[in-house]
């Protein structure tokens, strides 16, 4: 099998890149940067989504696409859009012009993209886009692009949910906090996630890749069970021996936060961890959603429990001295 993955050497790009290697498979990497890609035994190819010259020879004998590159956080609210909708539609137009044996094209997006839980109903694959950040909105156009191909190219969708695992570096921060012996949560108790481990969205994604009722169609890649954010910041805590002081940040305080992290951001040219783009995320009560269709279809079936998954990417951490 041959592989093409964008974003390869990212967090999820990496971990699906050791997994198709492992399994036998001959990958190429599209990459922006190589940052976890120095032990990857795959060609590392640094170039633009938007380059078509530089992706024509990659595309022609790829047999899977595996789109996993995107931007999470930016500088400016055109980078969201140019990043992830726009870079996406190039590349689906590369596809139609220079694919010439693709298999299927799975395209890594996001909860966010269609939204969090509003009321009792679950969210599914059904239910109608409500994306609350710019983030969300640009994986919504981008996965709008990719199913609008359907009729052309051999497409899939997969939205995981909230991911953790080695070489995650959102949840490291939290890690550090409890470490330090605070646990700061938001508003008030009892906001949800559903939080899943990235060795099981890998499992995910390939399933999505192989299977023939797969194709055209969307799947939510998700844990079985959704958490209070008190239990995961609890299993943190426990997996590091810690007794945090536990403390609630009231909302208007963390969008002050952002609103200064966006600033700093701005005034400095770089990234932020906290902006008013992830603040209007993170207030949301229940960014959860059902499964079930990837269960029936693909025989999608998450393995990894909270506590040992958190144990698990500890050990990473400490290993690889990130901690």
């Amino acid at each position: 099998m041959n592989a093409l993955i964008t974003g390869g050497t990212g967090f999820v790009g990496s971990h699906l890149t050791e997994e198709l290697l492992r399994r036998g498979w001959t990958v190429r990497i599209l990459a922006k940067d190589a940052m976890y890609g120095g032990d990857l035994a795959a060609e590392i190819v640094i170039a633009d989504l938007r380059d078509e010259r530089a992706l024509a020879p990659l595309l022609a004998d790829a047999e899977y696409i595996f789109h996993v590159a995107g931007v999470t956080r930016a500088r400016r609210i055109t980078d969201y859009y140019d990043g992830n909708y726009l870079a996406t539609r190039s590349l689906l137009k590369a596809c139609g012009r220079h694919c010439r044996a693709l298999e299927r094209l799975v395209f890594v997006s996001s909860l966010t993209a269609v939204g969090p839980r509003t009321g009792a109903a679950e969210v599914d694959e059904r239910s109608p886009y409500h994306p609350v950040s710019h983030y969300g909105r640009s994986k919504m156009l981008a996965e709008l692009e990719v199913l609008a191909m359907h009729r052309k190219l051999p497409v899939t969708v997969v939205r995981p949910s909230a991911i953790y695992g080695p070489r995650d570096r959102d949840l490291l921060r939290y890690f550090r906090l409890i470490r330090r012996g605070i646990q700061p949560l938001l508003g008030e108790p009892g906001h949800e996630l559903n939080l899943v481990h990235v060795s099981d969205v890998v499992d995910g994604i390939v399933r999505a890749a192989e299977h023939p009722a797969a194709l055209g169609r969307v799947f939510h890649i998700g844990s079985a069970d959704n958490y209070s954010c008190e239990t995961i910041c609890g299993a943190i805590a426990e997996t590091q021996g810690m007794h945090p002081i536990v403390f609630y940040l009231p909302e208007a305080l963390v969008y002050l936060a952002g609103l200064a992290g966006e600033c700093t951001g701005r005034l400095l040219d770089r990234e932020v961890f906290l902006n008013t783009q992830k603040v209007r995320e993170t207030v949301q009560k229940a960014w959860t959603c059902s499964i079930e269709r990837a269960r029936a279809w693909i025989g999608y079936q998450p393995r990894i429990e909270l506590a040992p998954g958190i144990r698990a990417t500890y050990e990473w951490y400490r290993g690889n001295a990130w901690m």
